[in-house]
């Protein structure tokens, strides 16, 4: 009887350390600046804090310097045009970095360029998040084939080593197609009947939807002759993903995106609101439910 106490007693905990040992991933620590994720990074013998970029197809990019002392980066004589969402085109040196670790994950070899300052500085010169952003990025594409996942609200980015399914212990999650091109990892939400391409940017500290793309029946504030609009101008309704399926409410600031080639970006409000799990070599996107102690997306 002992015995079979004994092995009752085994079984119980052996069931309680295997799905925290199924689900576990290297947790590692994000500073938010202006609600753009940063993170300390490794490259040889070189450490900076690079902001983490999910939109566009970045590996990492640094300083020259940086590049220089670190004595793991190879610079090519090859160059990358790439142009931000202001128009503005840069031609850049490419490179690839050995020898890059976050917290205790060590990347494959990392293709990136040499480090510019896109985007311009609407903070201002001396902004702190202008300042951040000068030392470099590290984007989707140096994860390799590890499923990554963002947690605003504990400040944390969990790194899956290659071919681990964190989706099992998450089923109340909604599963997404995730596509993944030039400008970076997207999805598709039905707004008002209308499907839209929307990036998903941690480099955007809001939502944005290009205004000329939406249908006219999601223009649904009222501008009265006087006082406040009678809703929120930002909201676009209850969205939906390509199956159909409910993700809630979704506001966006209205803008234009001419010649963009997606219909919106979801940055930090989304980011708030839901833990976000990107594994690319699945083309599956995994949101939690919205947490409205997080905030409206």
């Amino acid at each position: 009887m002992k015995r079979f106490l004994k092995s009752r007693a085994f079984i119980a905990i052996l069931g309680t350390i295997l799905p925290a040992a199924a689900d576990a991933a290297d947790l590692v620590p994000i500073t938010l600046i202006n609600d753009i994720p940063f993170t300390t990074v490794k490259v040889g013998n070189a450490s900076a804090r690079l902001m983490i970029d999910s939109g566009g197809s970045l590996g990492i990019s640094m300083p020259e310097t940086m590049a220089k002392t670190s004595g793991s980066v190879t610079l090519l004589d090859s160059t990358s045009k790439f142009r931000d969402l202001h128009g503005q085109v840069y031609e850049v040196r490419n490179l690839v970095a050995k020898e890059v670790v976050i917290g205790a994950t060590r990347l494959d070899p990392v293709e990136g360029r040499v480090h510019v300052q896109w985007g311009g500085a609407p903070e201002g010169p001396d902004a702190e998040l202008t300042k951040a952003r000068q030392a470099g990025a590290i984007g989707l594409a140096a994860f390799g084939n590890r499923p990554v996942m963002f947690d605003y609200r504990l400040g944390n980015l969990a790194i899956y080593a290659p071919g681990e399914d964190p989706w099992a212990r998450r089923q109340e999650w909604q599963t997404l197609r995730l596509g993944y091109g030039k400008e970076g990892p997207s999805v598709v939400f039905v707004v008002n009947g209308k499907p839209l391409k929307f990036v998903l940017d941690t480099g955007t500290p809001v939502n944005l939807v290009n205004a000329e793309n939406l249908a006219v029946a999601s223009i649904a504030c009222r501008k009265p002759a006087s006082g406040k609009p009678d809703c929120d101008p930002r909201s676009l309704g209850n969205v939906q993903d390509s199956d159909g399926h409910s993700l809630g409410e979704l506001k966006a600031e209205r803008v234009k995106l001419d010649g963009a080639p997606f219909d919106g970006l979801l940055g930090a409000p989304f980011f708030h609101e839901h833990r976000v799990l990107f594994d690319l070599p699945e083309h599956r996107l995994l949101i939690s439910p919205p947490d409205v102690k997080r905030g409206a997306m």
